[in-house]
């Protein structure tokens, strides 16, 4: 049944689709991922789902005052560094995820000293190897490129749901980005796909079936949202939730970990 479903990836350039089917599949509120040559997601088709306020909710994420994201942006950032740094101390490089997590504390408003690089260049080169660049072509970013897009759908279509404007980022800024609110939300996410793609082994650089459904069922994953226990899913869909109520009303903003 399609109320079953939250995604629907098409691999194969053969897959042919009903105007009725995709009518039905915007109806029940389905993400419909398409993939590239090289079976990467490249595409994303959302149902238009209009939240009751939209135009209110809209009105207000444009006049957020630019502490408010600033603040936002600080706690994102700092959230992303210490799930980075359980990672790094999970796999036995306990020095490095010490260092990630003093950083985590000199972060500033908006990031502004960009501690979020700093960290990053420790974290994969010390979790991937020395050599390793996020701009090979390996079987580690292929990996990495499919679970953050599988994660990335979750968080658009759970923006969608809440009325925020996906496209009105509160750091990034892409023009030609439908999603830039989407690209800051992922960050405190991005170490749950991290984690699984080191339990991933391959001796090719293109993912099979097994890995995309490893990296697929990592939505199930049990996570830590505010020290409650939940799926991955359900924290981005809470996480989300949260973000709104500290963007529009000056909630707390939710910080997500691993269990």
């Amino acid at each position: 049944y399609l109320k079953d479903l939250i995604f629907i990836i098409l691999e194969s350039p053969q897959i042919t689709l009903t105007s009725a089917l995709l009518s039905a599949i915007a109806d029940s509120k389905i993400v419909l991922l398409s993939c590239d040559k090289s079976h990467l997601p490249n595409g994303i088709f959302m149902p238009f789902l209009a939240h009751f306020q939209a135009s209110q909710i809209a009105k207000e994420q444009i006049a957020v005052k630019e502490q408010t994201k600033a603040i936002l942006w600080q706690k994102i950032i700092q959230n992303k560094i210490r799930n980075q740094a359980f990672v790094l101390s999970h796999t036995g490089y306990k020095k490095a995820s010490d260092e990630l997590l003093e950083l985590a504390k000199v972060v500033r408003l908006n990031d502004s000293s960009f501690v979020e690089s700093r960290a990053a260049a420790l974290y994969f080169k010390t979790l991937f190897g020395v050599d390793f660049s996020r701009n090979d072509l390996c079987f580690t970013n292929s990996a990495l490129n499919y679970g953050y897009a599988i994660v990335r759908a979750a968080i658009v279509r759970a923006v969608c749901i809440s009325g925020l404007l996906s496209w009105f980022g509160i750091r990034h800024a892409n023009a030609f980005n439908q999603f830039n609110l989407c690209d800051d939300i992922i960050e405190p996410f991005r170490a749950f796909v991290d984690m699984r793609v080191l339990s991933l082994k391959s001796d090719s650089e293109f993912l099979g079936k097994a890995h995309k459904r490893e990296l697929i069922e990592n939505l199930q994953s049990e996570v830590l949202l505010d020290d409650k226990k939940m799926p991955l899913i359900r924290a981005i869909n809470h996480f989300v939730q949260s973000f709104r109520n500290a963007l529009l009303d000056g909630g707390e903003l939710a910080n997500v970990s691993f269990a």
